[in-house]
């Protein structure tokens, strides 16, 4: 290659080497323009980057404060209306057991009132409780300081205490009971006098006195009697009311007169014995009944004495219902 042509390629060859370092150079400016455009963009996405992370923060939390208050206040309402819903589901509950309650009860006492149609109750009466009503009767009688009734097998045995002046006296009667008649129409005993005895002393005298007395009484008594004249016993029983003779020591006892019928008839002392009965078993219905003092009140308000029987120890009240 000849000189001339090799400093014309030397010279092309400077002259694109100066154009490529030109080249070089507008590319490096353009590149730091470029990443210093990038690195302030990237800061300013960076920058709302972060406020935007600030303000989706802020936001999440505060719809999440609103969620939990939300939720919280939801959970106290859902809370308030489950809490009624049991006070209104315990008062539902309770007023159906009471209805049932009542609905049981009334068929308790159906069942009852239509068994005493048919058949009757024994109520016992001790003899106990029929002195205490007998004394509380006679506490204002001049005649009668004390009075006892013991029963027997259709047994009575009356013991009467009294005094005159300085004489005290006990007069004990025996009888056997021949019939026990109670209807609408006619309540009565009839009696026949089995047995008497006469106890005389005097008050404040020596043992002697009384001896005598008390053998001499007996004695005088005893024939008294037995004479066809009035006895003694007779004028005491004929001077009671309620006790009219019907033959030789046979007597008939009207219940209505002498109260006995009122102190059968005491409506607390039955509702007592249905609620004291230990088998529940001889009425129906009684085992609901007993727990409701109101309607054993109605049940025995409507109890008529069908029969009443002496035995011993106790009087027998046979009680039923009127079917019509």
């Amino acid at each position: 290659m000849t000189s001339d042509r090799k400093k014309s390629r030397r010279k092309l060859v400077g002259h694109t080497l100066e154009r490529a370092r030109d080249a070089a150079e507008k590319a490096s400016s353009t590149a730091r323009d470029v990443v210093f455009v990038a690195s302030d963009t990237a800061r300013e996405v960076a920058g709302l980057a972060s406020e935007t992370a600030r303000e989706v923060a802020e936001i999440a939390s505060e719809t999440a404060r609103s969620a939990l208050q939300m939720a919280s206040e939801g959970a106290q309402v859902v809370a308030q209306l489950a809490e009624d819903g049991a006070k209104v589901a315990a008062q539902i509950a309770g007023e159906t057991a009471k209805a049932a309650g009542q609905m049981a009860r009334e068929v308790a006492l159906q069942m009852a009132q239509a068994y005493l149609r048919k058949s009757t109750l024994t109520l016992i009466m001790p003899e106990s409780q029929l002195n205490k009503s007998l004394r509380s009767h006679l506490k204002n009688d001049p005649r009668i300081d004390h009075i006892t009734v013991t029963c027997g097998d259709d047994r009575l045995n009356i013991a009467i205490d009294g005094h005159h002046n300085r004489l005290i006296y006990t007069v004990d009667l025996d009888f056997d009971v021949l019939e026990c008649r109670i209807s609408r129409d006619e309540q009565y005993l009839r009696v026949r006098q089995v047995g008497e005895d006469l106890d005389a002393q005097f008050r404040q005298t020596n043992l002697i006195a009384n001896w005598a007395t008390r053998h001499l009484g007996r004695g005088l008594f005893y024939v008294a009697n037995r004479l066809p004249t009035r006895s003694p016993v007779s004028q005491l029983l004929e001077s009671t009311p309620g006790v009219r003779r019907e033959g030789p020591r046979l007597w008939r006892v009207d219940l209505r007169r002498t109260a006995l019928v009122d102190f059968l008839n005491n409506r607390s002392w039955m509702v007592d014995k249905l609620t004291g009965l230990s088998d529940l078993s001889v009425l129906p219905g009684l085992t609901t009944l007993r727990d409701s003092q109101d309607l054993l009140l109605q049940l025995v308000n409507q109890f008529e004495i069908r029969d009443l029987r002496v035995r011993p120890g106790r009087l027998e009240v046979l009680v039923g219902i009127n079917p019509g």
